[in-house]
């Protein structure tokens, strides 16, 4: 018997069909986390562009269950304009086009749901409903957050395109002095011409 056949003995017939069978099952099982990554990646992306209300349309005579279900997404779509607008700080610093184009991205994935919730619970055709009030109320209020975005949005355009340019010609002028500086206080020997 050689040394090399008693270090790599080869496996016996079992083995390998209960290896090709592991073999295959760990592909199946590779395969399908896969498909359902991207599947979820492609659904996630499409509920974003294409929001979709998250119940039926309120009836004509609108009940207190449908009335709480527009009070629960307004709160909701509220509060996500909130995290919008304050997502824009990361805009303040510096223009940066990839991050102003995910910041426009939320903007819009935001005013879709609200679309989605103004035809959902009807806000245009408030009029002659028995909780006309409290419909009125939250349509005004829906209003009122459309305006903030469309008006927040406006505002750091401007910005974007007025300051952020002034700020970075302030930031390099800035470093040229401490560049002159540096260069000032460093001895005579280690300076360049």
């Amino acid at each position: 018997m050689s040394v090399s056949n008693s270090i790599n003995p080869s496996p016996p017939a079992e083995y390998r069909r209960y290896r090709k069978f592991l073999l295959w099952l760990l592909l199946c099982f590779v395969f399908g986390l896969s498909f359902l990554l991207v599947a979820s990646v492609a659904v996630n992306l499409y509920r974003r562009r294409h929001a979709q209300p998250r119940g039926d349309t309120v009836s004509a005579d609108v009940t207190d269950q449908e009335l709480t279900s527009c009070w629960d997404e307004l709160s909701d779509i509220t509060d996500a304009l909130q995290k919008h607008l304050e997502n824009s700080h990361t805009l303040l610093g510096g223009y940066e086009p990839a991050e102003a184009q995910r910041w426009s991205d939320e903007g819009a994935v935001w005013r879709n749901q609200s679309a989605a919730l103004s035809q959902r619970c009807r806000f245009p055709e408030v009029r002659g409903t028995r909780r006309r009030k409290e419909l009125e109320e939250m349509a005004a209020a829906f209003e009122e957050l459309r305006e903030t975005e469309r008006t927040y949005a406006q505002e750091v355009v401007r910005f974007g395109k007025d300051q952020v340019p002034r700020l970075d010609r302030i930031q390099k002028r800035v470093q040229k002095i401490g560049e002159r500086l540096n260069q000032a206080a460093s001895p005579p020997e280690s300076r360049t011409p």
